[in-house]
């Protein structure tokens, strides 16, 4: 595994808590969202990730699965966050994009990881059906996978990386095979889409970002933004 960068939660959490580490490239994602703690909001205001963020955390700290080696496809800090809350001893590798594709994982023997997961990559990613098989070829048996994507978004990435799809829950959930889908869900809401589309709140072409939290705290599965998945392989 001489190939992957990688640290233990505690590591990270030291890194990832200090404000230097929030500016710093190698830390960001390609989400132009900064990594948020806590409540999961910006400040007193909630981010179309909020809601979701605070579910997964709900679910994985009601768990009693322990992974103890995990795999993160890309840099995912708001993600890295949530399961180094949760598990702080996890030792976490990442197969990170350009040195990875994550369509072809196959330095990576079967079965390795107890958690593997990715947060807003899905959609850049050719073929993103190539992905999800080999994001579950790498998990063990039992492992746990926990995977986002947008339903809705304006086109972002370029010119770093294509933007392709939009995935509802269940179209999330179809990519995956051989697993068992314990979680499928979306956050969104009429309102929410409206103001992304009608107002730009200091994110340029990426619309309206923060909302109050009554409008955060909204969901209706017509109008959903962000989508996800936990699931355990089979």
């Amino acid at each position: 595994m001489n190939n992957f960068e990688y640290t233990t939660g505690q590591e990270q959490n030291t890194a990832m808590d200090s404000p230097a580490s929030l500016t710093n490239p190698r830390n960001c994602t390609h989400s132009t969202e900064k990594p948020m703690y806590g409540s999961f909001t910006d400040g007193d205001l909630w981010t179309p990730e909020t809601y979701m963020r605070r579910a997964i955390w709900d679910w994985l700290n009601h768990t009693s699965f322990e992974p103890r080696i995990a795999l993160s496809v890309d840099k995912n800090p708001p993600l890295d966050a949530i399961i180094i809350r949760r598990w702080p001893d996890v030792k976490i590798h990442r197969a990170t994009y350009p040195e990875f594709d994550a369509q072809d994982l196959s330095k990576i023997a079967d079965n390795h990881y107890d958690l593997v997961y990715s947060n807003q990559i899905l959609e850049h990613i050719p073929k993103p059906w190539v992905a999800a098989s080999e994001m579950v070829r790498v998990l063990r048996l039992g492992g746990l996978g926990v995977h986002t994507t947008c339903a809705y978004n304006p086109r972002h990435g370029l010119p770093q990386f294509n933007d392709y799809y939009r995935f509802l829950p269940d179209g999330l959930a179809e990519l995956f095979e051989g697993v068992k889908v314990i979680v499928k869900a979306g956050w969104g809401n009429r309102q929410a889409l409206l103001y992304n589309l009608a107002v730009d709140d200091g994110h340029g072409a990426l619309g309206g970002r923060r909302f109050c939290e009554q409008l955060g705290q909204r969901n209706d599965e017509q109008y959903p933004w962000h989508v996800w998945i936990i699931f355990e392989k089979l």
